[in-house]
């Protein structure tokens, strides 16, 4: 496993569990205020996001570890980017968004480097 792809596995997991609680009515007042919930389209769009951020990791570990060792990486992957945002939420709720903003900020560059250091 490549240093730059667990890198980009790591940054879409974390950025797909941030979307994932910003959809839950529960994160979404820890992080907003007490009584506040995201609107409905805001809760399908994080979903849609979430879900996506999630195929992506599976999507890249498999391609770094093949169809045998790929979908294990891929869950302990899932945990790790977990544990990393149950830690967020728990300490830094109002940060968590731009925690997660900005590792879907760095998946881009990351999956390009990734691209051109694993060739293609």
């Amino acid at each position: 496993m490549s240093l730059l792809g667990f890198a980009l596995a790591l940054v879409l997991a974390y950025g797909a569990w941030g979307a994932l609680a910003i959809a839950m009515d529960r994160h979404y007042a820890d992080i907003h205020g007490r009584g506040a919930e995201p609107e409905p389209a805001l809760r399908r769009r994080m979903r849609g996001l979430g879900t996506l951020g999630i195929g992506l990791t599976f999507a890249v570990t498999v391609r770094m570890q093949g169809w045998t060792i790929g979908p294990v990486a891929c869950l302990g992957v899932l945990a790790i980017a977990g544990v990393l945002q149950v830690l967020s939420l728990t300490y830094v709720p109002a940060r968590m968004p731009a925690y997660a903003r900005w590792s879907a900020y760095a998946a881009a560059p990351l999956a390009v480097l990734w691209l051109i250091d694993s060739g293609g």
